[in-house]
C-alpha cells in the first residue's frame, strides 16, 4: 500500500535528533583551483589528519548514518578506502557522500574498487562528479585547462566499470554561480540526454570565495533557475524509482521531488538574508564538521569551535563539550538560517513538520509549477526525455 509506504519513510525520518552524519574532510590536498571554493584559504596545508588520528576518530565516534567526505579533492587520500571501510566497520553508516573533480580516474576507481569490497552491500556511496558549466565556463571556474572533457571521460569509464553497481550512484553537482547561470540548463539537457548518470543536483554557490563575483546573482534569477531545472529532476526521479512496484514508486518520487523542491524554496528565502527555516537547525546536534587538521565546528558556515587533538581525537567526547553546547545554543539563539542544503536535509530529519506537513506541500506546489518562462525549444527538450 502506498500509505504504508509513506509511513515507513516516516517512521526512518522522524525521530529525536541524535548525531546522525559527520562531515570529515579527509585532505586539504587539491588539485584544482577553483574560484567558487569556500575551503580555498585552507587548502594544501602540511597539517592533514594521520590515518591513525582518523582510526582513533572513528572508534570513539557513536554510530551514525552518513559520511560526507570533502577537502580538498577527496581522492588525493591516499587511504580514502580504508578509511570509508573504517566508519562503516565502527559506526555503522549506511551512505557515503564522495565528491570529485575526476581528474584523476586511476585513483577514483583504486578507492570505489577498495570501498565496494569492503563495505556491507547496505552502504549506498553517492559519488559527486563536480562539472559547473560547458567546457570554457567549467575550465574557468576550475582554473584546469580542458578538466570538463577529462571529467566527462572519467564519468564514462565510470559508468563502464560500475553501471550495474546499483548501490553505487553517479550524479553530477553543479554550483550556482553569476558566471554559469545562463547554461546550467542546458548541462542538465546534454548530461541527462546522453545518459549515464542518476542524478544532477544544483547548489547555490556559498561561503568566502576567492572571487567574490560569482556570487553577484539575485534571489529571482535563483527561483527562476530552480523553476526551470525542475524538469530535470522529475526526469531522475523516474529513473531512480522505475525498479519499485508501482503505489511505492509513486510515494517515493513525491516524497523525492517535495523534499528538493523545499529545499530550493529555503536557498530561495535565505539568498538576500536569513529568514527562519520551518524547523530547527540541528548543526551541532545530529552533524559535525571536521576539518582537515582536526579542528570542529558545527557547520561549515560557522567558525571553529574546538579541536579533536584536545580531546584525544575523541569524537563523543567534543560532541559532549561545553564549547558545542554553547555553539547549539549560539545557533537557536542567533537565528542562523541559510543556503546550505547539507544542513537543510540533515535538519530537516529531524522534524516532524518537515516530514507530515512541508515536503508534502512542497511536492504539491512543484506539481502544479508551470515552466513559462522556459523556451519552447527547452521544454520539447524535457517532455522527449519524459517519452524516453
Amino acid at each position: 500500500m502506498a500509505g504504508a509506504s509513506y509511513f515507513r519513510i516516516l517512521s526512518e525520518r522522524v525521530r529525536r535528533p541524535a548525531f546522525n552524519a559527520l562531515f570529515l574532510f579527509v585532505t586539504s590536498r587539491c588539485n584544482s583551483l577553483c574560484r567558487t571554493c569556500f575551503y580555498f584559504d585552507k587548502l594544501n596545508s602540511r597539517d592533514d589528519l594521520s590515518f591513525d588520528d582518523i582510526r582513533r576518530l572513528s572508534e570513539s565516534a557513536p554510530r551514525f548514518n552518513k559520511l560526507w567526505l570533502s577537502g580538498g579533492e577527496p581522492t588525493l587520500r591516499e587511504e580514502l578506502g580504508e578509511i570509508i571501510s573504517l566508519f562503516a566497520r565502527n559506526n555503522g553508516i549506511r551512505n557515503v557522500n564522495l565528491p570529485t573533480n575526476g581528474l584523476m580516474p586511476e585513483k577514483l576507481f583504486r578507492i570505489l574498487d577498495e570501498t565496494l569490497a569492503r563495505t556491507p552491500e547496505h552502504v549506498a556511496i553517492d559519488l559527486n562528479f563536480s562539472l559547473d558549466g560547458l567546457a570554457n565556463t567549467h575550465d574557468a571556474i576550475r582554473g584546469v585547462p580542458n578538466n570538463f572533457q577529462r571529467t566527462l571521460a572519467t564519468m564514462r569509464e565510470t559508468e563502464a566499470r560500475y553501471g550495474h553497481v546499483s548501490r553505487l550512484r553517479r550524479n553530477v553537482l553543479s554550483v550556482i554561480t553569476r558566471e554559469n547561470y545562463g547554461e546550467l540548463v542546458e548541462l542538465g539537457l546534454r548530461l541527462a540526454e546522453q545518459g549515464g548518470i542518476d542524478g544532477h543536483y544544483f547548489e547555490v554557490v556559498r561561503g568566502a570565495t576567492p572571487d567574490p563575483g560569482v556570487k553577484a546573482l539575485t534571489r529571482d534569477e535563483v527561483a527562476e533557475l530552480h523553476r526551470r531545472l525542475f524538469p530535470l529532476h522529475r526526469h531522475y526521479a523516474r529513473r531512480l524509482f522505475a525498479h519499485l512496484p508501482a503505489p511505492a514508486r509513486a510515494v517515493a518520487t513525491a516524497y523525492y521531488l517535495g523534499n528538493l523542491r523545499l529545499h530550493f524554496e529555503l536557498q530561495e528565502s535565505c539568498f538576500d538574508a536569513p529568514t527562519p527555516w520551518p524547523m530547527p537547525c540541528t548543526a551541532g546536534q545530529t552533524a559535525l564538521v571536521v576539518d582537515h587538521n582536526g579542528r570542529f565546528r558545527a557547520c561549515e558556515m560557522r567558525g571553529i569551535i574546538g579541536d579533536l587533538h584536545e580531546h584525544n581525537m575523541n569524537l563523543a567526547d567534543a560532541l559532549g563539550s561545553p564549547a558545542v553546547k554553547r555553539e547549539v545554543a549560539a545557533i537557536a539563539r542567533d537565528g542562523c538560517w541559510c543556503t546550505h542544503s547539507c544542513f537543510i536535509h540533515e535538519s530537516g530529519k529531524f522534524s516532524p513538520r518537515m516530514q507530515l506537513f512541508e515536503i508534502p506541500v512542497a511536492w504539491w506546489n512543484q506539481n502544479r509549477e508551470q515552466v513559462a518562462a522556459a523556451p519552447l525549444a527547452e521544454l520539447e527538450r524535457f517532455r522527449a526525455l519524459e517519452l524516453a
